[in-house]
């Protein structure tokens, strides 16, 4: 691991192991997905194999693929125009979340602060729509209609936290789950391929560029960059996200969130976060069009490697270095192999089990 993202010195203090460079300090604790990427949570998407004293300790291929690809490089280049969808969750019928004290709605909350990023996005000399402009009611299919016939690049829904614990503070932002892997949230199990999943690494670049900024810009609880396959997530065509921006259970945060002040720093941290993605969105589209061609070339050197065993004749061509695994059942990265092959994030995991199981007669959500 150390080789592999370009580290020059490593620490274990018995519960965390940290990685760090002249640009990047990267923390994993031992036993859970959370890790840290210079001062923003990011959850993973497997939690890591082994241990450290152990000396078998090994990062999920999926999670370095996504930190090599999307969360790590820092090259820039001139900002591609992007059609932005702001989403202001909720609406109409649907109140969301409710604070009593003071009152206030999600949806009234989340139509304030779109229509304040909408601002701050178009003098950033972006393109910007709305789902809606008013009090409305709209399904969560008529949303993610909206964004195909808009043609937006990305999708951005808004929205505000709730929880049984009152003191719950902080922001988090979501992404869809790679496929065959499971959310963030505890119980949550892996789905099968969806349309959003075509945009895996889009989604991360997206998702960390603005949480990154959300979390510092706005001095809040920084809970994390998150997976969930929420339905405008997974069924959006374009990279998406979605915004908690504070918990309205929450007094002193919801007191907090009705000030100007406060969404003013919010709009200009989505704002910061959409031009950072904008910025790096040139260098992801060649590092990923890369990437696929050097997964094409292996699996087809593999699929020859096969086909000449089966058919005991000799290798169709000479391989060096020796053949990886084929793709799809080479899931972990070992600390100590920086040329070990990776993985796609489109591609599940073996427990294929899962899978056929989820999309059995009648259980498909």
């Amino acid at each position: 691991m150390q080789q592999v993202i370009g580290a020059t010195n490593y620490t274990w203090n018995g519960d965390s192991l940290s990685f760090s460079n002249s640009q990047h300090n990267i923390r994993f604790y031992q036993g859970r997905r959370k890790a840290d990427v210079d001062g923003t949570t990011v959850w993973l998407n497997i939690q890591p194999n082994g241990s450290v004293p152990g000396g078998d300790w090994r990062l999920g291929a999926v999670d370095l693929d996504l930190f090599q690809l999307c969360v790590l490089p820092q090259a820039e280049g001139n900002p591609k125009p992007l059609r932005i969808l702001l989403d202001p969750g909720h609406g109409g019928d649907d109140n969301g979340a409710c604070s009593e004290n003071p009152p206030l709605k999600e949806k009234e909350l989340t139509l304030a602060l779109a229509k304040r990023i909408a601002g701050h996005l178009k003098k950033a000399g972006l393109h910007v729509d709305l789902t809606r402009t008013r009090d409305s009611t709209l399904t969560l299919a008529e949303r993610v209609r909206l964004a195909r016939k808009k043609k937006a690049d990305i999708f951005l829904s808004i929205h505000a936290n709730h929880a049984g614990n009152t003191e719950a503070t902080g922001v988090e932002t979501y992404v869809l789950p790679p496929s065959g892997y499971p959310g963030t949230a505890e119980g949550s199990r892996p789905r099968g391929w969806q349309i959003g999943n075509r945009n895996d690494y889009h989604n991360t670049l997206l998702g960390f560029s603005i949480h990154s900024k959300l979390a510092v810009q706005t001095n809040a609880t920084d809970r994390g960059l998150k997976r969930q396959s929420f339905f405008v997530l997974r069924e959006t065509g374009c990279p998406a996200v979605l915004l908690e921006f504070g918990f309205l259970s929450n007094r002193g945060e919801t007191l907090r969130m009705l000030t100007s002040s406060w969404q003013e720093q919010c709009a200009a941290a989505v704002t910061a976060g959409v031009t950072a993605y904008a910025k790096r969105l040139g260098a992801l589209d060649q590092a990923v069009a890369e990437k696929r061609a050097r997964d094409a070339e292996a699996n087809e050197r593999w699929r020859r490697h096969l086909a000449s065993v089966k058919t005991n004749a000799p290798p169709l061509t000479p391989v060096s270095p020796p053949l990886p695994e084929p793709v799809a059942t080479n899931p972990t990265y070992a600390a100590s192999s920086p040329s070990a092959f990776f993985r796609g994030t489109n591609t599940a995991p073996a427990e294929v089990n899962t899978l056929i199981d989820f999309y059995t007669t009648g259980t498909l959500e």
